[in-house]
């Protein structure tokens, strides 16, 4: 028998919905022996129309503190369950591309993630959700929770 899924990836933001996904994840890599990447698209958003202030850069830097804080968490519950985690976050402008970019270049074998209401400016104009955009591209399959 040879193992479908070694690596799993799971976009996590914090949400409850994010938070499902990566409980899922836990639950099918404990079965399979498969290894969990998370990870976290973090947007920088100028404050002044194009232009990037200091306090824009202040700000991005307490979001990444905070994600960091969160992705210790699920590392370390993730090893109470003896699963191998690794987290990863990743500046973007558009977070889908960003963890379809990430899937292929870490190999990964199965995207966790759940459909949510919120989207970029970018994708409401040419997809309904970021789910949408990597069902449409992934190089793996999705499980949408």
């Amino acid at each position: 028998m040879t193992k479908t899924f070694d690596h799993i990836l799971v976009p996590y933001n914090g949400t409850a919905g994010s938070e499902k996904a990566f409980r899922k994840a836990i639950s099918l890599a404990s079965s399979i022996q498969a290894k969990i990447t998370i990870l976290t698209c973090l947007e920088e958003r100028p404050t002044f129309g194009f232009f990037k202030t200091k306090t824009n850069k202040q700000e991005f830097e307490k979001e990444r503190k905070l994600v960091e804080k969160q992705h210790l968490k699920l590392e370390k519950f993730s090893k109470e369950h003896n699963i191998s985690c690794s987290s990863k976050i990743v500046k973007n402008g558009l977070a889908s591309s960003k963890i379809i970019e990430f899937a292929k270049q870490h190999n990964a074998d199965l995207i966790i993630t759940t459909r949510t209401k919120f989207s970029s400016r970018y994708e409401k104009q040419h997809y309904h959700s970021t789910v949408e955009n990597m069902f449409r591209n992934a190089p793996c399959p999705i499980l949408i929770l």
